[in-house]
Order: C-alpha cells, then structure tokens, then sequence
C-alpha cells in the first residue's frame, strides 16, 4: 500500500514525534511503500498563524504527492499550526481515505488537554470551544485562543472532518470523544507501542536498581505535576536522589529550579531519546504524576518495558496504563502527598513484589500487534 504519513512536530519535542517515527518505521518494514509530509513549528513566523485555518500551501503539496506518488491512504498526526486541517480537503477532494491519530482532545478543547486552572474541565464540549477563547485556554491567551478556536471552527464550517476516520488511544478516550459528538463509527482504538528495546523485562529488584535513583521524565509544565512531584519530595530522605529529564518553556523551568532546588535534585534538561532510555534503564523508578486526563503516555510503556517500575497516580490514562499492568490498585498512588512514604519504603516494598508484574501484559504495546490493529483500521476505512 502506498501510504502518506503526515505530522507537524511541535516546537518542545515530545511523544507525538517519536510515535510518528515508529509508525513510520513500522510500516516500511512491513512493505509498504510510505511517504512522509512534516513541518517544524520551530521555523513558525508570527503571520503564519493567519493561515493556520486553512494552509494553501499545505493543500497542494498534498494535492501533488498524491497525483505523482499514487497515494492511496493518508495518516495524519498533528497538523497544528503550520500543516492545517486543509490537508484534509486536498485527500477527501481526490477520493483518498484519511485517518487521524487522536494523541490529545483537541477537536473537544482549545488548550487540547480537558484541563484548566490546575484541574480537568470539559466546558468547551458543551458550548463548541468559545469557552476555551475567554479563559484565553491556548498559550494563556484569548488572542492565541481566538486563532486557534478559528483552525477547529472553519474545520467544521468547510466540513473538512466528514469522512475523516480517527484513532483514539485509549478506550477511556474514545469514550470521552462520544461523549462530545464525535461519529462512535469513525473512532477507532489502536494504543501506542514500542519496538524492542535493548533490555529485557526484569521484574525482581537487583542491588543496582534498589540504589538507583528515581526519575521523571517527560515535558517540565505544570499539567504534568512535575511541581507536585517536587513539592512532596521535601518530605522525602535526604539520601534518594531526583532526577529531572525533559525540557519545557525556560520561564516556568528557571521558576521551579528556584523555588525546589535541593541537593537531591538534579534538573538533566532534555536529552535525546536514546540517552533518555539509559537513563531510564538505571532508574529506581520512574515517577508520574500528571494531573490531566493524557493521551497515552509513553514513558509508563517504556519503563515497563525496560523493567523499571512506575510509581503513578491512579487518575485518567496513565493511571488506567498502569493498573491495567500490574493488575491491581495497590501500586498506585491515590494523591502525590503519599510519596515520601512510597519513596522511603520503596526497596521494601520491591522486594515484597508490590511492583511485579506478568510481561504478559505488555503485548498489546507491542509493534506485531500493534501492526494487526492498524492493518484492520486502514481495511475498513477503504471499504467503508
């Protein structure tokens, strides 16, 4: 099959990037014949945003590499802000099936997360995203929020989303989705997955894991709970160490070095994903801690997937992943404030087998099945 892949990367790289390269590479070794159409926000001038609606330009660059690749399925990950939803009217204009991996709420919610002044809220379901305008939901801003209302808005003025199929990653998601009006027969659940990584699952604690230190990974903003994570481990032993890797906007991490910065803490900034990994590999745990609903967090897949436990929330997606895992309640978390003690018993708690659980439960993350979900999204679309 003769397959479009489409994705415009954010400026702060994240999972939704690394997600489109396994795809990528997951149907190329599979045979199929795959082309790629990204843009970088990174390279975004300030009149861009005026054609986010709608890109001219993004329209006939699809319109050409379908015409000369002979496309005949088109995947779409994110087309916020330099893409476009147009990308849709140049495949639905030459009869070709599209499809789009839901990696956050965002045709539900301006700020693409359900969540706002530190808490979920869905009141843009019911009042068609205005709402999300006067909190200023995007970037803080009702202007930014105004632009962005405008890329949903004239998506469904122009009817661009009609015969659009959707992957949602989670059943909890698709559920939220109906819940907003989506079409329930164009959502389809295909969870993120991993190819191999270079360590098998180790279940049980080893000396080098049980002195290892505890990690977050991930982007540094506030609806991640990374400062909820910081806040608590005052209260934990001044001999286990934190570290911090991921990178975020340089305001809000300047604030929180300043207001958290003990000697048990160690800030890493961002780092490729490869050198993420190792540092994974060597965590005690990985902590997380995120206060919205996420779409499919991969570094809980990752940790597992590496051996390293998670020490998590039992809230919205990630806390769902987790427990679905493990099989049991007893190794989440119900509030953050519990995790100095989850901390200062944590070899105890290992050793008792709190964190093991059955790989078992870890292959439906993985690229064959994953492939086999995939394969039979793309085979209803083209009949239906």
């Amino acid at each position: 099959m003769k397959i479009l892949l489409v994705h415009n990367f954010y400026k702060i790289p994240g999972g939704e990037d690394q997600v489109f390269r396994n795809e990528e590479k997951l149907l190329k070794e599979h045979g199929h014949e795959v082309y790629d159409y990204t843009r970088d926000n990174a390279d975004m001038k300030p009149w861009d945003l005026l054609r986010a609606p709608y890109s001219i330009k993004t329209e006939r660059d699809i319109a050409k590499i379908i015409g000369q690749k002979g496309i005949e399925l088109v995947h779409v990950h994110n087309t916020q802000f330099l893409i476009s939803p147009s990308v849709f009217d140049a495949a639905g204009k030459r009869g070709i099936p599209v499809v789009q991996t839901l990696h956050n709420f965002r045709p539900l919610c301006i700020g693409a997360q359900l969540y706002r002044d530190g808490k979920v809220c869905r009141e843009c379901m019911g009042a068609g995203l205005r709402a999300g305008v006067w909190h200023g939901c995007y970037r803080g801003s009702r202007l930014f929020s105004y632009l962005a209302y405008r890329v949903q808005a004239l998506a469904r003025k122009k009817r661009l989303y009609e015969h659009v199929h959707f992957i949602c990653l989670t059943e909890f998601n698709r559920s939220i989705f109906i819940k907003g009006g989506m079409d329930p027969e164009r959502l389809h659940v295909k969870p993120n997955f991993l190819f191999s990584l270079p360590e098998a699952v180790s279940l049980k604690a080893s000396p080098e894991k049980s002195r290892g230190y505890f990690l977050y990974i991930g982007r540094l903003s506030e609806e991640k709970g990374i400062e909820d994570i910081l806040r608590c481990w005052a209260g934990v032993p001044a001999d286990k160490e934190l570290l911090i890797c991921g990178g975020g906007e340089s305001s809000f991490v300047d604030a929180i070095k300043r207001k958290y910065g003990r000697p048990n803490i160690c800030f890493l900034g961002s780092k490729p994903h490869d050198k993420a990994i190792e540092i994974l590999k060597g965590a005690a745990a990985m902590i997380f801690a995120s206060r919205w609903y996420e779409g499919f967090p991969m570094t809980i897949i990752e940790s597992f997937f590496l051996g390293t436990p998670v020490l998590g929330l039992g809230f919205g997606n990630g806390g769902n992943i987790i427990r679905g895992i493990y099989g049991r309640s007893e190794a989440l978390m119900g509030d953050m404030s519990e995790l100095p003690q989850r901390i200062a018993e944590f070899e105890r708690d290992r050793d008792r087998g709190l964190y093991d659980f059955d790989p078992e439960r870890l292959k439906d993350f993985t690229a064959e099945r994953n492939y086999e979900i995939l394969m039979g999204i793309y085979a209803g679309m083209k009949c239906g």
